[in-house]
């Protein structure tokens, strides 16, 4: 796909032509319900790569499920948690299924851009909603007394800014957005900014 032939729904990052991360590895980034784990499953599977998600990590380190450690740490001590643990990633040849808070911490998030280029996951908040409605038990780093829209709208302009590519995972499916992904990968390294 030629930058003409772009959807105008997909943004990218330009890449310096000589990018000094190794890039061995792809990162998700992204609201919880936006399709990080299936997306990079289905990627991993693609390319041929493993498949690590850091909240399973943070779930074997501590031994307890994402929402029982969020309560267990309060927020701020769980975005430490998740930071550490993002920190510690020392990882070839993966796709990286991150945490929706993980962009809270730009330590964490400098470390993964030294892992390879972030992809952001996007969709609109009724798609995330239903999708995080499907899942009662996943963990959600929130405030109290914040809500799910207020959590989603306060994190938009984060993985915007984290991103090198952002794709929507509510207009397209998942065979689409993993195409997508690799041919921005084999292709896409420098050029003008793309959105899917």
């Amino acid at each position: 796909m030629t930058t003409t032939e772009t959807p105008s729904n997909i943004t990218s990052r330009p890449q310096p032509a000589t990018d000094s991360r190794p890039g061995s590895n792809i990162i998700l980034i992204g609201m919880a319900g936006s399709g990080k784990t299936t997306i990079g499953k289905a990627l991993a599977h693609r390319l041929g790569l493993a498949h690590v998600d850091t909240d399973h990590l943070l779930e074997a380190w501590w031994g307890i499920q994402l929402q029982q450690l969020r309560d267990l740490l309060g927020l701020e001590g769980f975005l430490e948690a998740e930071k550490k643990c993002v920190q510690g990633l020392i990882l070839e040849d993966c796709v990286i299924s991150t945490g929706g808070s993980v962009v809270y911490r730009a330590e964490a998030m400098r470390a993964l851009q030294a892992l390879g280029p972030i992809i952001g996951l996007t969709a609109g908040f009724p798609a995330i909603a239903e999708r995080i409605a499907r899942n009662p038990h996943r963990g959600l780093a929130i405030a109290e007394g914040q809500t799910l829209e207020d959590l989603y709208r306060e994190r938009q302009d984060l993985y915007q800014s984290w991103s090198d590519l952002c794709i929507a995972t509510d207009t397209h499916p998942i065979a689409a957005c993993v195409q997508t992904i690799e041919e921005w990968l084999h292709g896409q390294k420098e050029g003008p900014a793309e959105r899917i």
